[in-house]
């Protein structure tokens, strides 16, 4: 079993990170992740109205799922919220950081909130968590000493976010993102930028989207295909034993276009996928553009109803 983790002693529980970084014994660099940190007096009613989870119930204890939307309606970043002692922390891919950073700048105005790439802090792959701490559902973040432990659904490893220093090992991190794919966790990439409405994405079976809460960018739309049901696309998981495909690759039914690749892992025989598929098609013998290996659907670990 590994060791625990060293964590600096100095600071209390909920502090700011330490000045400079110190190494982190045992964990592995996520580089294909990064954050975002919207910090100020009203960092948090900006977001509310920016993005599509409530984020008046966000408290220091749990992981939250969320998108931002054009006024459309279609998803132009998903994050994972992380209320930490200096501000609100959005995870997302470092691909989407500085076009999400300009995105999110937009409707600021006067409000006292400020947007920037979290440069200071990286994402790894925790070997082992603190003594006497323990995640949970229920309790899915736990900051301590500026370092922040944390667990998405549906996924065993558990992250940290901070400014420290980590290993880097590409074996591993794509064992973490074939996990990710696994879970039937959303994202969005440059290739799919506004090529989804959430729900598509399954934002709200994942508990990313509080129909209750006030307006926010896009909440017309996303609200309206809720409560009229008229979502005929949904996101599934794949096995191929072809390529791994790009996001936003095609899913062919026969010859005709079925949907859209969102995310996808190598596996030892192929690959996993998830893509968003048209429920009228979502029985027929479906395809990658370009390959012949058959997509032969997986169950997801959380319920479509």
């Amino acid at each position: 079993m590994s060791a625990p983790i060293a964590v600096p002693a100095a600071a209390g529980l909920n502090s700011p990170g330490p000045s400079h970084a110190l190494p982190l014994p045992g964990a592995v660099q996520l580089t294909r992740l990064a954050a975002i940190m919207v910090s100020g007096a009203e960092a948090r009613s900006y977001l509310q109205g920016q993005l599509t989870a409530d984020l008046d119930t966000l408290d220091s204890n749990r992981v939250q799922l969320a998108c931002c939307n054009s006024p459309q309606g279609r998803v132009q970043a998903v994050f994972w919220l992380l209320a930490r002692a200096e501000g609100i922390a959005l995870v997302l891919p470092a691909t989407m950081v500085d076009a999400t950073v300009l995105r999110l700048r937009k409707y600021v105005l006067r409000a006292k909130a400020k947007i920037e790439p979290a440069k200071q802090l990286q994402v790894a792959v925790a070997s082992a968590l603190p003594p006497d701490v323990t995640l949970s559902p229920d309790l899915s973040h736990r900051e301590i000493d500026g370092l922040s432990y944390f667990k998405l659904p549906g996924v065993s490893d558990v992250l940290v976010l901070g400014a420290f220093e980590a290993a880097v090992d590409a074996a591993r991190e794509q064992q973490w993102h074939a996990s990710f794919v696994r879970a039937g966790l959303p994202q969005v990439y440059s290739e799919t930028h506004e090529a989804f409405v959430a729900q598509m994405l399954n934002v709200d079976l994942l508990g990313g989207i509080n129909f209750e809460k006030g307006c926010y960018t896009g909440q017309e739309i996303i609200a309206r295909a809720h409560f009229r049901g008229t979502v005929k696309r949904r996101m599934f998981l794949f096995h191929s034993a072809g390529a791994v495909p790009i996001p936003g690759s095609r899913v062919l039914a026969g010859e005709q276009h079925a949907g859209e690749v969102v995310d996808a892992a190598a596996t030892a025989d192929g690959c996993n996928l998830l893509a968003v598929v048209s429920l009228a098609q979502l029985n027929s013998e479906l395809h990658i553009d370009g390959q012949t290996a058959p997509l032969t659907r997986q169950p997801l670990p959380y319920s479509m109803e």
